[in-house]
Formats: C-alpha cells, sequence, structure tokens
C-alpha cells in the first residue's frame, strides 16, 4: 500500500469512477503517475427516484390553484 504525501503538487486531481455498484478512486498526479486508492461501495441516493415524483405534486398544486 502507498503511503500518501502530507502535501499535493498544484494540479493534482482526486478522480472518481463509477462502476455499477462500486467507485473506484485514485490521484492522477501532474506528471501521470496514478495512486490507486481502495474501491468503494457506491451509497444508493433515495432523493433522485423520489424527485419526479414531488416534481410532479407541485405542478399538480400550481396548476390547481
Amino acid at each position: 500500500m502507498h503511503r500518501l504525501p502530507a502535501r499535493f503538487p498544484a494540479e493534482t486531481k482526486y478522480v472518481l469512477e463509477a462502476r455499477g455498484p462500486w467507485v473506484h478512486r485514485y490521484i492522477e498526479f501532474p506528471d501521470g503517475r496514478k495512486i490507486e486508492l481502495s474501491p468503494r461501495k457506491a451509497l444508493a441516493c433515495k432523493c433522485v427516484a423520489a424527485a419526479p415524483a414531488e416534481n410532479r405534486r407541485r405542478r399538480l398544486a400550481e396548476a390547481a390553484a
């Protein structure tokens, strides 16, 4: 396992890539080197599924007013 430096050079990127239920993470340095970090299980967001229903209710309420 790599130890991360205490400081990072300017323009260093922290990259997240979603792959199914997993989020793969790595740090990319300006010179092109990459340090892979352990993948994490993606959190499910229930607010996204509720948003269309809430918008529909709001539109119906506005139309009725």
